[in-house]
């Protein structure tokens, strides 16, 4: 992504690349707080176990609605420059759309669709 990226005014590629790690971030919270959760079974209120991952669900649920719109502006930048893939921004759009409620597969999109930018960049 880095030397190719250049010629590509959006950086909204930025945005699809927080999408996989949000979904690691996300697997390894909610091992951490099944485990927390587990162990002080009664001894404690739910509230309390999830409050501190109040920010990062907040944030994780941002960069999931955002997720649709970084790929159209992306994908709309990738097919305006002089490069080799010409994606189509609407389909992009709508697979993000129809995926974010699916954690797993709205990350295999954005990985897949970082992927086929950064050899499409790698290429012109």
């Amino acid at each position: 992504m880095s030397d190719g990226s250049a010629s590509v005014a959006s950086r909204w590629w930025l945005l699809v690349l927080a999408m996989p790690v949000v979904t690691v971030i996300e697997a390894c919270l909610g091992f951490l707080l099944v485990g927390f959760a587990y162990e002080s079974v009664g001894s404690m209120d739910p509230v309390m176990v999830l409050a501190p991952a109040a920010p990062f669900i907040a944030v994780a649920l941002l960069v999931r609605v955002l997720l649709p719109v970084a790929l159209y502006n992306d994908a709309k930048a990738i097919r305006d420059a002089e490069v080799a893939w010409n994606p189509d921004p609407a389909n992009w759009g709508f697979l993000g759309l129809g995926l974010i409620v699916v954690p797993l597969l709205d990350s295999v999109l954005a990985i897949t669709y970082l992927t086929l930018r950064s050899r499409a960049l790698a290429e012109s």
